[in-house]
């Protein structure tokens, strides 16, 4: 086909492209590529604790091996930030899936505890580059003023890794041994990478240093004093959140329950994409202060059950409802409470330190539940925390309440 115009054939060849962008082939391969990644790390998260206890380390390493890769994983991204920004989400991100699909290769090296340290600061290297990397590219890929719509999706996408990923680990673990799973993992992550390699990335991009934010940056968002009950109520469910997701396969194995850790995430998984659905399109007809601070005391009282579910198997799955809607929910309307609350041209750097705390709480969750698992235990560890959320909901609502007034 000839142009007589260069304009009009470069207008064309633009339409084309932001066409193939914004088919739903190119999202299918975008998606894919997330829940495969996504069902890795929550599957990663959730057993090399165990695997750790297995080659023969303290309940104390197995914990600090987590909070090793989250606080490695903050470090990270402050460094690597600048370069997504001059490369673009795609490259970065193609990394960040190449770390998890080799990570489980390392680890099969050999069967000793600082391998495996290596092996988990090595995989944080992708959680850095990944994680910030599907919210770039979605804003890359998704069509004018529907980027609220196309970030909404990716929540069952990530809840779908929730899921299926520790559910399938831990039944290949249990039937077939830990190198079965290593080398599932090894084949998820080579997947992840496969479906991302074919994703065409879009021409519009959010900065990693935009939404990092400068120091300055970070004063002017905290000047929006209601911002800090939100915080400590995220820090408080990023705590417990870590616990479940680190220390559930271990607890359940510990009082042999009758139900399997396997069945807790499954149904931890549904329960949190109909918590997080419910929660966000309730949240827009009432006040978020309604929804969030409710969520939350579940979220405790849920917490507090689950540190006795030796006395009978259907507290698991019990548990796994309350929790799953709980932590699902009040992570939803947090997040959009604060861009409710973020200054104009702020959106981005109030949205990282909700990323900061959710990073730097996850680690600590692991690094406390791994001193109780050597110490008091799992089951005391669980009933401080849950009653720790319980008497603090009504004194950060009250506080919530006072500063919206000003």
């Amino acid at each position: 086909m000839k142009f007589s115009d260069p304009e009009e054939a470069v207008s064309l060849t633009a339409e084309i492209r932001a066409t193939e962008r914004n088919s739903w082939k190119n999202w299918a391969y975008f998606y894919g590529s997330v829940f495969f990644f996504m069902a890795n790390l929550f599957a990663v998260i959730a057993t090399f604790p165990a695997y750790s206890l297995s080659i023969g380390s303290t309940p104390f390493q197995s914990g600090l091996q987590n909070t090793v890769f989250g606080l490695s994983a903050v470090i990270f991204r402050l460094v690597l930030g600048p370069v997504m920004d001059q490369k673009g989400a795609k490259p970065l991100m193609l990394f960040g899936a190449f770390t998890f699909a080799t990570t489980p290769l390392i680890v099969m090296l050999g069967s000793t505890y600082w391998l495996l340290l290596f092996a988990r600061i090595y995989q944080a290297l992708g959680l850095a580059v990944f994680l910030p990397g599907i919210s770039t590219m979605v804003a890359e890929l998704a069509p004018a003023k529907r980027l609220g719509t196309y970030l909404g999706s990716l929540r069952i996408f990530f809840n779908l890794g929730l899921l299926v990923g520790p559910a399938t680990a831990i039944f290949l673990i249990d039937n077939y041994g830990y190198n079965s799973w290593f080398a599932v993992s090894a084949i998820v992550g080579a997947l992840s990478l496969l479906l991302l390699a074919s994703v065409k990335p879009g021409e519009r991009t959010i900065t990693v240093t935009a939404m990092i934010g400068s120091l300055k940056n970070y004063a002017e968002a905290l000047q929006v004093k209601v911002l800090y009950p939100i915080i400590v109520g995220i820090a408080l469910l990023s705590t417990i959140y870590s616990a479940i997701i680190s220390f559930t396969a271990l607890h359940i194995k510990e009082p042999a329950a009758g139900a399997t850790a396997a069945h807790f995430f499954m149904i931890f998984g549904v329960a949190g994409i109909i918590g997080a659905l419910s929660a966000g399109a309730l949240s827009d007809r009432v006040d978020r202060s309604r929804i969030a601070w409710p969520l939350m005391f579940f979220l405790g009282l849920g917490t507090i059950l689950f540190a006795f579910i030796d006395l009978h198997p259907a507290l698991v799955i019990i548990c796994a409802i309350i929790l799953g809607i709980s932590t699902q929910g009040s992570s939803l309307v947090f997040a959009a409470w604060l861009l409710d609350l973020a200054k104009p041209g702020l959106r981005a750097t109030t949205v990282s330190i909700q990323e900061n705390t959710i990073d730097i709480f996850f680690a600590f969750g692991a690094l406390f539940f791994g001193l109780a698992a050597q110490g008091p235990g799992l089951s005391s560890a669980f009933l401080t925390v849950g009653l720790i959320i319980i008497f603090s909901i009504m004194p950060l609502g009250l506080i919530t309440k006072k500063l919206s007034a000003f």
